[in-house]
């Protein structure tokens, strides 16, 4: 999503001389940085009702894994949204 926008937006950006990029990466960061704070409550909670011992363990692997690639996500987000400090989508 925040690539399609970033793509999309550039036309818009150029003709009206606003810097919107960034700050829409940084929103979109903010967005996986809120689903891995659920992923993270999910996993301290320990899953929802009574459910057999075996399938906890799943249920902290699958929290842990939505935990890192929320991480990740955010990273690669706002790394890309970062390149908009230093390049300008104007010039051509």
């Amino acid at each position: 999503m925040s690539t399609q926008l970033n793509y999309s937006l550039v036309h818009w950006q150029c003709n009206r001389q606003v810097p919107i990029v960034l700050p829409i990466a940084l929103a979109l960061a903010l967005l996986s940085l809120l689903g891995g704070a659920l992923s993270w409550r999910a996993k301290r909670r320990g899953g929802a009702g009574f459910k057999p011992q075996r399938t906890r363990g799943t249920e902290h692997f699958v929290a842990k894994l939505g935990v890192l690639s929320a991480l990740l996500f955010a990273l690669v987000i706002i790394m890309q949204g970062s390149a908009a400090l230093i390049l300008d989508g104007c010039l051509r």
